[in-house]
């Protein structure tokens, strides 16, 4: 009976304390931040970080036989730690500000059962627990600042496909993981982005 007693005591002592992290939590704007980042700083920065790069290339390497494998090699590689420095300072001066993310995770105060029922609410898999709708919001924001933090990265991960400059089947098995990665980010993103829209009219905060 102690036993039963101890496990009926965890499960409101959780929710306690993910109410008491979800409190300062907000999404102050992330998706519109991101897509700024998109639609202006990348369109313009990846291609003239790959100009520069060929170009820089050229002039220091070129000797006069045809070496575009290495041109492209110098310009990616330039391309990549410019999108890394760029989105590193991008999430400091401008996503950073668009999300109150609170002093604590909110998603591990619950227990694994919580959390995955929490997850699928989000996800829209099942319907919205109105008892717990502060945390749930709490939780999607979380994520979503997490995800929007990936995605100002995701220029970075055309590193992982180097190694194909020296051997090309290599491309194939990890761009296809690649895809998928990028596919489930974003989709993960949006889910949370609409679970935050739908319940906009019910936040108590």
């Amino acid at each position: 009976m102690a036993g039963t007693v101890g496990k009926g005591a965890e499960r409101p002592s959780s929710w306690v304390a993910a109410e008491r992290r979800s409190v300062p939590v907000r999404d102050n704007g992330i998706g519109e931040a991101l897509r700024i980042y998109y639609t202006r700083y990348l369109l313009i920065g990846i291609p003239f970080l790959l100009a520069v790069g060929a170009a820089g290339s050229y002039l220091l390497f070129d000797d006069g036989r045809s070496r575009w494998d290495l041109h492209l090699f110098v310009a990616v590689t330039l391309m990549i730690a410019g999108c890394w420095i760029g989105g590193w300072i991008y999430k400091a001066k401008r996503l950073k500000p668009r999300a109150e993310l609170g002093w604590g995770e909110v998603l591990i105060a619950l227990n694994k059962s919580d959390r995955k029922s929490m997850l699928r609410q989000i996800a829209g898999k099942d319907p919205v627990d109105p008892r717990r709708l502060n945390v749930a919001r709490a939780v999607a924001v979380q994520l979503r600042e997490s995800n929007a933090t990936m995605l100002l990265y995701l220029p970075v991960a055309v590193a992982f496909l180097s190694p194909a400059r020296r051997v090309w089947w290599y491309a194939i098995p990890m761009g296809t993981l690649l895809s998928v990665f990028i596919y489930t980010l974003i989709r993960d993103f949006r889910r949370q982005g609409r679970f935050l829209e739908k319940t906009s009219h019910s936040d108590s905060r």
